[in-house]
């Protein structure tokens, strides 16, 4: 099997598997997690990724000339890319039409890609919560689980606000074609969105590749 069609299989098992509860994501080691603090910006946190601090709740102002900036006000989020050597894609154009429609049914509402030389390490997906009662904090548990019962994972950190309304976690998963990753969730206005990073470690990223993660994971905002 070609790596690029390998690659498009396993994207397109996890954009199934997220909302089921079986998402497979992983992340490198880090130490030292710092739990999340109040910022000096009303409503801002602090939250500590594998690619460095990250803000939460604190969208940038959207400059009309940036094309780096990429909103979606019907959505309801905004994202940056590093640079012009990054694209955004929507994830639909990937899909196949079954695999569209089987989403379809379970929320989905969409998502994008960001990715470099079409490498898609950066997936935004985002559902309609179908239940009258859903907990942040039991859906991460239960991705978690669930994982541990099918793979032989680590898990370096998992953070939920007290509030529900944020979650950040990664996972690590060795002998797998995408070792390592990371989530960063959102709920908002019963909506649940959710960026994922899967990629390789840390360890084998230049600076240059985490910064331009870091700025990614940085700038994920719900509007």
């Amino acid at each position: 099997m070609e790596l690029s069609t390998e690659r498009r299989l396993v994207r397109g098992a996890l954009i199934v598997s997220i909302i089921c509860g079986t998402s497979w994501v992983g992340m490198w080691e880090f130490s030292n997690f710092i739990e999340p603090k109040n910022n000096a910006v009303l409503g801002t946190k602090i939250a500590v990724s594998g690619f460095g601090e990250i803000k939460l709740f604190n969208p940038q102002k959207v400059d009309l000339f940036s094309t780096n900036i990429y909103q979606d006000t019907q959505l309801g989020f905004q994202i940056s890319k590093p640079n012009n050597d990054w694209e955004i894609h929507s994830t639909t154009d990937e899909l196949s039409s079954s695999e569209l429609s089987s989403l379809l049914l379970k929320g989905f509402v969409g998502g994008i890609y960001i990715e470099k030389n079409h490498n898609k390490q950066f997936m935004l997906t985002i559902f309609d919560i179908q239940k009258d009662e859903f907990s942040l904090h039991e859906f991460v548990d239960q991705q978690i689980s669930l994982m541990e019962s099918q793979k032989n994972i680590t898990v370096p950190f998992e953070q939920v606000s007290p509030d529900d309304d944020w979650a950040l976690f990664a996972v690590e998963s060795s002998g797998s074609t995408v070792p390592y990753g990371e989530q960063l969730l959102f709920l908002k206005d019963n909506r649940l969105y959710m960026l994922q990073y899967s990629g390789e470690s840390q360890q084998t990223l230049d600076s240059e590749q985490i910064n331009d993660f870091k700025v990614i994971m940085d700038s994920f905002e719900v509007i």
